[in-house]
This record gives C-alpha cells, sequence and structure tokens, in this order.
C-alpha cells in the first residue's frame, strides 16, 4: 500500500489515501471522507506524501480503467482546461451505477477476483487493454449477481461436471444450453426446452447453472421502420466527399434551413460504419431526438444508442454499458455525449453547432463542441460542425482556413425558402393607439391558413402569462425576496414565479407597499398568447410547447411528433420549437416580439437574435408547401433583423464581425469569466480583488471588474464578476497556472463564457 491521490467529486483538491501499488490512474475506488462512503479517481502515487497517518481505500471498484484510453485523455484534458477534477468530468460520462462485476470469469478459469486478491494490477491493466482493443472478451463483465431490478436475465452453464443422474427435464435445459454455447437468455432457455423457472431454481442449487441480470436496452426500444434513402443531389454529395476519412480535420457544413444537412451526416456515417469505425451524434436538446432516432433506426437498425437528460437511472446505465461492450455504433446525445465511452470513432458530428445549449452552465462548465473538435483530434477522426447559421467562431475559423467550408445553398427539389415579411409594431400601435400583440395582418394571415387546414407557428421567447405584477399607484414591482429579479405570472396555477430560484406566491390583492389594490400585469408570455388565441379561434387545435408544458418526460416528444402528424393547428412555444424540426403542413410562422433578445447588455445579443429568428423562419414550408413568416419587431432597422429577414448569414457576418474585432470579442480574443458569491455585495466582489493584484502581474491580460453580476443576487447570495480577456487560450491557461484558485473556494471560473448573467 503506498500513498496514492484521489480525486473525490467534491469541491476539494485531490486527497492522499493508502491504494495497492500498481494500480492504475483512471480506477474508481471506494474510500471514507469523513467518515462517510466516497468514491474516487485514482489519479497516481503521491511522492510528496509527508509523514502523517493516512487512510486505506475501502474497496477499488474498476479491475481496470473501464473508459476506453483516448476517452479517458479527453476528460483529463477537459478537466485542466475547465479546472475541474477528472471525477466531476468522468461522472458526466460514466455513472457511478456502472460497476464491474469481479466474479467474471476469465479464459484460464480464473476470475478477476483472484488477479485482486493476489495484487497483481499490472495483469489486470494488460486485461484492460486487451479487452478495450478487443483482443479479449469478457461478456459478463456488468452482470448483476442479484436477480433484482432493472435488465434482462442470462443463464450460463458453470464448470461443474454434469451429473450421471438428472431428471428428463433437467436434461432438456443442460442440453439446450450447451447448444448455445453454453449461455442463454432465461425467457429463450424456458421457451426452448419447455419448462418451467422452478426447474432453473432446481439446477442452480445444485450448481449447475448460474444466473445473472444483463443490462439491455428496455424502455428506449423504438419502432422499427421503412428506411426512405433519398439520393443525395450534386451539393449533398460534394460536401459528402470531401470529408476525408480515417484523419483529422474540421469541417463546418453551413447549409440553408431544410438544405438537407441530416442526408449528408447519414452518408457520412453510413461510410465510417462500413470502414469498421463507429460514429459520434451530437445535437443540442433532446426535442431533435425522436426523429433523427426513427430515421437512424430505420437505416441502421438495432445499432443506435441514445443519450440525453431526459432518461432514467437504468436507461443511462444501459446504454452505457452497451457503448463499453462496443455494442453500438452510434451514439447519439446531447452536451455530455462528448464524453461517452464509445471506441474508435471515426465520425463526430456536431449538429446545430452554433447552440448555447452545448455549453454547460454548471460546474463543470465544459463546451461540447470545442470538446468534439478536441476528442477528433484523439481520435484521428474527422469531425463535421453543421449550421445554417454558424456561430461566428466557428465562421471566423472557416475564413481563416482553419476549418474546410462545405455548402449547401439549395432546399430540395420542390421546397424553397419562405418568403419573409417585417411587419413594424410601431405604425401598428399608432393605428390601434395602444399596445399590439397580434398585428391585423399576422391574424389576416392566420385566419387564411387555417382555412386551407395547414399549419401555423408562433414564437415568443418568453414563457408565463405576463412578465411581472407592477403598483400603478406607487410603481412597485413584484420581486423575488430571494433574487435580483421581478416574479412572473403563470395564470393556470395562479403563482408568481422567480424563474431563477424558483420560489412562487400567490398574488396579493393588494400593493404590499402602499397598500392600493392597482396591481397589474405587465408583458405577455406563452401562456397568454395560448389563451387569446383559443378566443380568436375556437375551433383550432392550439399546442403550447414551453418549459412549463414539457416538465413531465415524454411530453415535448409526443408533442412535436403530435404537430408532425398534423394532429395541431396551431404550435405556441419558446426558442425550443425554433431547431431542427420538420413539419410538413406548416406554412406560416409568426414571431412575435422579435426584439426581447436584444435588450440584454452582452456582446452576443445581435448574434443569438439572428440565430433564433433564421432558425424558426426555417420552420416553414419544408416541405412541398410555400412557407412565410411575419416578423413582428419595434425595431426593423437593426442589423440582426435586417439580415434575419434575408436569411443572408453571410451579411450578418461582414457586419459583426468587424465590430467584434475592434472591441476585441470572440472569435478574436479568448475569455476566462471569474464569479464569486456572498452575504453581501463588498464580500462577493473582495476575493476578485485579490484575485485580480495577481493577474495584474500578467502580461497580455485585459481584465475587467470586478463588478456586480448583471444579476446581482441570485438565492440571497450576492454575486460578482471579473472578466479575463487574452489573445490566446495558452495566455489564459498560464494565468490559471499563475495565479490559481482553489477547488471549493470562493471563485469559480468559466472558460470561454457565452454569456454573463447566470
Amino acid at each position: 500500500m503506498i500513498p496514492t491521490r484521489i480525486d473525490l467529486p467534491r469541491p476539494l483538491p485531490p486527497l492522499t489515501y493508502l491504494a495497492p501499488e500498481g494500480l492504475p490512474a483512471g480506477v474508481r475506488v471506494q474510500v471514507r471522507l469523513r467518515n462517510s462512503p466516497a468514491w474516487g479517481v485514482v489519479l497516481g502515487p503521491d511522492p510528496e506524501s509527508g509523514p502523517h497517518r493516512l487512510k486505506p481505500i475501502d474497496a477499488v471498484l474498476d479491475p481496470f480503467p473501464l473508459l476506453p484510453p483516448k476517452v479517458l485523455a479527453l476528460q483529463g484534458f477537459a478537466a485542466g482546461y475547465y479546472h475541474a477534477g477528472l471525477s466531476h468530468v468522468m461522472a458526466l460520462a460514466l455513472p457511478q451505477s456502472v460497476k464491474a462485476d469481479w466474479a467474471t470469469p476469465l479464459e484460464d478459469g480464473r476470475r478477476l477476483s483472484d488477479l485482486r486478491d493476489a495484487g497483481d494490477w499490472e495483469a489486470l491493466r494488460a486485461l484492460g487493454e486487451a479487452w478495450h482493443e478487443g483482443r479479449a472478451s469478457l461478456p459478463t463483465l456488468f452482470h448483476r449477481r442479484g436477480l433484482r431490478g432493472a435488465g434482462i436475465t442470462e443463464v450460463r452453464r458453470t464448470d461443474q461436471p454434469h451429473p450421471l443422474k438428472v431428471t428428463a427435464l433437467q436434461g432438456r435445459v443442460l442440453t439446450a444450453l450447451e447448444g448455445q454455447g453454453g449461455a442463454m437468455l432465461e425467457v429463450d432457455l424456458l421457451a426452448a426446452a419447455q419448462v418451467g423457472a422452478s426447474v432453473l431454481a432446481t439446477l442452480e442449487r445444485h450448481g449447475l447453472i448460474e444466473r445473472a441480470k444483463r443490462l439491455d436496452l428496455m424502455t428506449q426500444r423504438r419502432d422499427e421502420r421503412i428506411d426512405k434513402t433519398i439520393l443525395l443531389n450534386e451539393e449533398q454529395q460534394r460536401a459528402a466527399e470531401a470529408v476525408a476519412p480515417g484523419t483529422f480535420g474540421a469541417y463546418l457544413l453551413h447549409g440553408v434551413t431544410g438544405s438537407g444537412k441530416t442526408e449528408v451526416y447519414l452518408e457520412l456515417a453510413e461510410r465510417t460504419l462500413a470502414s469498421g469505425r463507429r460514429v459520434l451524434w451530437l445535437v443540442p436538446e433532446i426535442g431533435l431526438t425522436p426523429r433523427l432516432l426513427a430515421r437512424l433506426e430505420a437505416r441502421f437498425p438495432g445499432q443506435v444508442a441514445v443519450g440525453h437528460a431526459g432518461l432514467n437511472a437504468t436507461e443511462k446505465q444501459a446504454d452505457v454499458v452497451r457503448l463499453l461492450e462496443n455494442g453500438a455504433p452510434i451514439f447519439v446525445g446531447v452536451r455530455n455525449a462528448v464524453l461517452a465511452p464509445l471506441r474508435d470513432a471515426g465520425l463526430i458530428i456536431v449538429d446545430e453547432e452554433q447552440e448555447a445549449s452545448y455549453k454547460s452552465e454548471e460546474h463543470p462548465r465544459l463546451h461540447a463542441r470545442d470538446l468534439a473538435i478536441k476528442r477528433a483530434q484523439l481520435e484521428d477522426c474527422p469531425v463535421v460542425l453543421g449550421s445554417a447559421t454558424p456561430s461566428l467562431e466557428s465562421w471566423e475559423a472557416a475564413r481563416s482556413g482553419r476549418y474546410r467550408l462545405l455548402r449547401l445553398t439549395q432546399r430540395p427539389a420542390g421546397s424553397r425558402l419562405p418568403e419573409v415579411k417585417v411587419v413594424d409594431l410601431r405604425e401598428c400601435y399608432k393605428e390601434a393607439r395602444k399596445k399590439v400583440i397580434f398585428a391585423p395582418l399576422l391574424l389576416k394571415v392566420m385566419k387564411d391558413t387555417l382555412a386551407r387546414g395547414e399549419q401555423a407557428m408562433l414564437l415568443l421567447n418568453r414563457r408565463g402569462f405576463e412578465n411581472f405584477w407592477m403598483c400603478r399607484a406607487c410603481g412597485e414591482t413584484l420581486d423575488c425576496p430571494h433574487c435580483a429579479v421581478s416574479l412572473t405570472y403563470h395564470k393556470g396555477p395562479y403563482r408568481l414565479r422567480c424563474h431563477l430560484c424558483g420560489f412562487e406566491a400567490v398574488p396579493p390583492e393588494a400593493c404590499p407597499k402602499c397598500g392600493a389594490e392597482h396591481l397589474r400585469g405587465v408583458g405577455e408570455g406563452t401562456e397568454q398568447i395560448e389563451d387569446l388565441l383559443q378566443a380568436q379561434f375556437p375551433g383550432a387545435r392550439i399546442l403550447r410547447l414551453d418549459r412549463d408544458t414539457t416538465q413531465r418526460k415524454g411530453l415535448l416528444e409526443a408533442g412535436l411528433l403530435a404537430a408532425e402528424r398534423g394532429e395541431v393547428d396551431v404550435l405556441v412555444g419558446t426558442q425550443m420549437l425554433a431547431k431542427g424540426h420538420t413539419f410538413p403542413r406548416l406554412t406560416l410562422v409568426g414571431i412575435l416580439n422579435a426584439d426581447l433578445g436584444l435588450k440584454v447588455s452582452d456582446f452576443r445579443a445581435g448574434e443569438r437574435t439572428f440565430h433564433l429568428l433564421t432558425q424558426v423562419a426555417g420552420r416553414a414550408g419544408r416541405a412541398d408547401l410555400p412557407g412565410r413568416v411575419l416578423l413582428q419587431t419595434y425595431s426593423p432597422e437593426h442589423p440582426a433583423i435586417v439580415h434575419a429577414v434575408a436569411q443572408d448569414f453571410q451579411a450578418f457576418a461582414a457586419e459583426e464581425l468587424p465590430y467584434r474585432q475592434g472591441m476585441g470579442y470572440p472569435p478574436y480574443t479568448f475569455l476566462s469569466l471569474y464569479r464569486s458569491e456572498g452575504e453581501s455585495p463588498s464580500t462577493a466582489r473582495e476575493p476578485l480583488h485579490r484575485l485580480k493584484a495577481r493577474l495584474d502581474l500578467i502580461q497580455g491580460l485585459r481584465i475587467l471588474g470586478p463588478l456586480d453580476a448583471p444579476v446581482p443576487k441570485v438565492k440571497d447570495r450576492y454575486r460578482a464578476q471579473l472578466l479575463v480577456k487574452a489573445p490566446s487560450r495558452a495566455l489564459l491557461t498560464e494565468a490559471l497556472r499563475q495565479a490559481p484558485i482553489a477547488p471549493g473556494g470562493p471563485i469559480t471560473l468559466d472558460r470561454d463564457p457565452l454569456g454573463f448573467g447566470a
């Protein structure tokens, strides 16, 4: 037993325990932390350990590192770059519940536990390498000896010699097993031998067979569909052929909405699988997975696994085990899937690469798109970033030659870009002499659309019924007592809610400050839009999709599929409707307030607004029917809106990039955002002042702050932040080395932040 550094998923630096000599890095162990059980990851021996007494570890959980070596290398890189412990990163890809069975038999008759008990960690390490490379088979590695819980039961013949006397029924079981190589699923064995479960119980009691649970896909099984393979047009074929297989390269696939980027992905996936390698396919959110999975299952039946936050623990565990056992050559997932234990990835796809949901807003603050590029380097394979509205970082990388630019400029035959018309809400206000939610033109076009039996979609990127309540007598707004934001009114549950901390209250009858009964709601959200539409179009089938209506598992997917089948007349929702969905009968898209995203103090506000408007406009007219988009705005002259109306990303980028360069913002500089919290504004800023004094000594940095965060208080904690700009990522890494921040301390780090309000 030697001093060994163990990283625990706690806000602590790595701790030193006594562990067996030769234990490889990347193996999980169980330890005691303040007399409570905890798990951690072995980092390696600790040569600087002092003479003080050390606790021994309680148990070794993994016989060897379960993650493929390149995935483990990627996680090590991510932990260092994003200033997180390896255990925090590993937990995103390897659930704690996924454990190896130490009773797994080896080819020489021994078990994994025999090597463990002999302390032969070198043999276990070599076995792990052979298993990852496919040279060693461990089919029962992840079996459960207990027969309770989720999974399917497998029956295996033991090494005990065949007894002289067995009953006829027992003989049928043993004969069936031996005819299938000694192992069968219990349900298949019972059917083949035509016996009851009691016969298996007797054989197990005599030691002739053993039963174990095997995790398998259960609720994720999808209906088989006929594959509708579409012949690629000339542009798509050219794009697919430009991606060089078997070597690293970053490609930006820029195609207008509805141009068939998915068809290019499918062609590349088929070529990759034919070469014997695997495909990692990232999507920004779970709402995009149902239709994509149906297409993948039809084209690659039985070869697809999926991972996202909507799965329960057993489903996540089953798919991770499937990947570890090399059982799924295609893995589709959201952000954390970039760390998935998929062996020998030969192609990585990042669909809608510009989406902010690829960036985690919780520790560790990873960016899946950037890690996908790093993973492609480690795997020596191509990575394809696809979007109709690329991020300006990716676009500049393509312009400068670091990425190869592939273009799709046309929709398939019979489908064309929608007609986009701007509705100036200022003129509507002058005519109606009051605020207008639905412009007269929008109502007329909606009426005509529904009369033809076609679908309409209305987007308002704000949920709830009213944005906030205000007293008309004294001007007081009803704010969250724990956060520096106003409460949003939700009519259905009749509650005022904070969208940051979850606080809610029954709306008061009178103003808490002055006592006047003049409380009124201000602004509108998707819930109010749904009410107004039901009054305007009483016979229409209206479906609202936002975070309030899709909290339960499966509701978002069910709603999208209902709309796709034509069971919905009007879709109302937030930005979750904007990306990647195809509704054949959707011909009208109305954007109710295109200015919402522009009214925030963030240099990316214009880019985000352009992305959202272009993406949601692209939902219209994706099939044979022509599409139309009505965009309501108070700022028709804003560049983001002008270029979104023209569906012209290149013109938007040409106007936005010089502004970014002049102000020193990405993609021309790199950012680190340091945050701290405290019981008062001064205690929140104090650690950042001390950090700034150390950062000031490093040449080449530009430091802004400390300042109050845009939302200065959340959950009764005051927040401040410090923004650091640098001409290279390497300089920010050097700054972290020279001015380190302690794990679990008052300061947290966000490398390459996408927003400043969280």
